[in-house]
């Protein structure tokens, strides 16, 4: 889910070199004997060195679907529900997926350009690129979603009171990687950006060793998840520096992703060849997992025996990455054309995607409750994920297609065009024939529908993801007041009677009563995280 990489897209094949420069457009399978042609044009260093690799690119886009996913489903259901517990333990996968593509094509773009003496010719000039294609894009989304959550909470205390705490909350967003549940993945990307050359120099003196690098990164992963799980998971001011927005909760994936993007044919070819074992690796790596949910639920509940932060998400996420990997292999060079124009499409939304879906999901599930529809169900879990994968698509494709593109997505305005398409434009200019295209007024109104339909999404997440006003008012009942009722009454010692008084039943006028059911009403919408933005 990286950003800025060059645009240009090659195939990995058997036999091809390390340094990726496969010819542009052979989509032979794995393993095929070329078939005779002439000796394609040799492609230059600097742009073999950074070439998207497309079963990388469907990747990420199977990777992205499965973080939606995760969000999505759960809308519907209480947080601590046990079903959804084990459905997000097997898709929580997602995050190490991503963060391994990352580190991927980070060192498959920049490891050839290395000098010399093991740095980058512009290591400053590089971090301040890296920083500010995924640093803007955070400060920017950190303060959109801050935005919607005090306009959600306008309510619960006074204007001034928001303003006062405005800076120092912003900072603190901004600091921890709270600004939504999602935000920490930017945030380790930062940290990664800067000691990003750094990694390129140990590489770099540690050829030959690899496996053994890989080896110790993956003893240190399990002992950090160890200490997350059953020792203290640090927290608020610690969060960004070793808790799980920090590198060290994420450090294999990165390392692992960097080591593949070396040796990208190698481990290609291994997985492609040896697809057998690796699909059947999947139902007994998903059976450890759930028995080890299963086996942490009367002692942690469904919330905590499924947070991805423990040593068995190691084995399931390379388990799930070696078949998603052989998927994305079949997307590529198997499936249909429609599908690989559709996958890599998607492949340059796919960061917009991440950073916008949970405003869109807070939009959806707004609908859904206003309309009665939210009720703990699969089906609306499956709505609520199609409509936000839809409509997200849709919103960040308008973005790409307008100024705000750069800091909101991290990209250069989007184009349609082909590479293909591109380079035949290229070298039509340099022959002096008009390029073709369009004329730049018929550009300008294509680009206006897109951004209308973005102006007219934002209104719509404003006033009706806003709109918090209790069901009730309307003549059915609240979910808030609807868990109240369903919820059995302990026995307390305070006094009051569990239910409502009967007709001359004293009160003991030292105890306040009335304020009994507002507090349980309170406990129950707070758990249920409205209103607001809640985690996934």
């Amino acid at each position: 889910m990286s950003v800025g990489y060059p645009e240009s897209s090659a195939t990995v094949l058997e036999g091809a070199s390390s340094a990726g420069r496969s010819a542009p457009g052979d989509d032979r399978p794995a393993g095929t004997a070329a078939a005779p042609r002439p000796e394609p044009k040799p492609v230059p260093k600097a742009r073999s060195a950074g070439s998207r690799v497309r079963q990388i690119d469907a990747l990420r886009v199977l990777s992205c679907f499965s973080v939606v996913a995760v969000h999505a489903v759960g809308g519907p259901f209480p947080a601590d529900s046990i079903g959804l517990g084990e459905t997000s333990f097997l898709l929580h996968y997602s995050r190490e997926i991503f963060f391994f593509v990352s580190a991927l094509v980070l060192v498959r773009t920049y490891y050839p350009r290395l000098g010399p003496n093991g740095r980058l010719p512009d290591e400053g000039g590089f971090r301040l690129r890296r920083l500010r294609v995924i640093g803007v894009p955070y400060l920017w989304w950190t303060t959109l979603y801050l935005a919607v959550s005090i306009f959600h909470t306008r309510d619960s205390q006074p204007f001034s009171q928001t303003l006062d705490n405005l800076p120092l909350q912003w900072l603190y967003l901004v600091a921890t990687g709270n600004g939504s549940y999602h935000m920490y993945f930017l945030l380790v990307t930062l940290q990664y950006a800067v000691l990003f050359p750094v990694v390129l120099r140990v590489l770099r003196r540690t050829q030959g060793r690899h496996g053994r690098v890989l080896a110790v990164s993956a003893l240190l992963q399990l002992a950090t998840l160890a200490c997350y799980h059953w020792v203290l998971l640090p927290d608020d001011g610690w969060r960004g520096l070793l808790g799980d927005a920090s590198l060290p909760a994420y450090q294999l994936w990165l390392v692992g992703g960097a080591i593949a993007g070396l040796h990208l044919e190698q481990w290609h070819r291994w997985v492609v060849t040896h697809r057998a074992l690796v699909l059947a690796a999947v139902p007994p790596a998903a059976a450890v997992l759930l028995w080890v949910y299963w086996a942490q639920v009367p002692s942690m509940g469904g919330l905590g025996a499924s947070s991805p932060l423990q040593p068995i998400m190691v084995l399931w996420s390379v388990a799930a990455l070696g078949a998603l990997y052989l998927l994305a292999v079949w997307i590529v060079e198997r499936g249909w054309p429609g599908l690989r124009n559709a996958f890599g499409y998607l492949a340059q939304l796919s960061f917009g995607v991440y950073l916008a879906h949970p405003m869109v999901l807070d939009l959806v599930l707004a609908v859904l409750r206003r309309a009665g529809l939210m009720a703990p169900s699969v089906w609306v879990s499956l709505t609520a994920l199609v409509l936000t994968v839809v409509f997200t698509v849709a919103i960040c494709s308008a973005l790409h297609r307008t100024p705000l593109s750069l800091p909101l997505m991290g990209r250069k305005r989007l184009t349609l065009r082909s590479p293909d398409r591109a380079a035949d434009q290229a070298e039509a200019k340099q022959r002096g024939a008009a390029p073709t295209g369009g004329s730049p007024r018929l550009r300008a109104r294509l680009a206006s529908v897109p951004t209308a339909v973005l102006g007219i999404s934002v209104l719509a997440v404003l006033v009706v993801g806003g709109d918090q006003t209790p069901l009730a008012e309307t003549g059915r009942p609240s979910w808030e007041e609807t868990v109240v009722a369903s919820d059995p009454v302990s026995p307390t010692d305070d006094g009051c009677p569990a239910g409502a008084p009967a007709v001359g039943t004293p009160i003991d006028p030292g105890t306040d009563c009335s304020t009994s059911g507002t507090a349980v009403a309170s406990s129950a919408a707070s758990a249920s995280g409205l209103p607001g933005i809640s985690g996934g």
